[in-house]
């Protein structure tokens, strides 16, 4: 089954910076191992240090993208610790 993850999370680095390394080569050889496809990345209007990322994937596949990359995606300025997570089936 194909889920739908819509992830809010803050960064402390620029999102400028933080868009570089989440379209990088690299994030989508990553993505592409778990089947995760990147629909919607952006940054809050009202608050520069909030981002919205909303990735389609097979169900179970982001928690082990976590499990994997979790440190790797935290180097890049996330805050793993303040993500809000909701996913959505058709």
């Amino acid at each position: 089954m194909s889920v739908t993850s819509v992830i809010k999370v803050k960064i402390n680095v620029p999102f400028s910076q933080w868009a570089k390394d989440f379209d990088s080569e690299l994030a989508a050889e990553r993505h592409f191992e778990f089947g995760i496809k990147p629909l919607f990345r952006g940054v809050s209007t009202t608050d520069p240090s909030e981002i919205m990322i909303i990735h389609q994937h097979p169900e179970g596949a982001a928690g082990q993208f976590m499990g994997k990359y979790g440190e790797w995606i935290a180097s890049h300025g996330v805050l793993l610790e303040t993500a809000e997570v909701s996913e959505w089936s058709a």
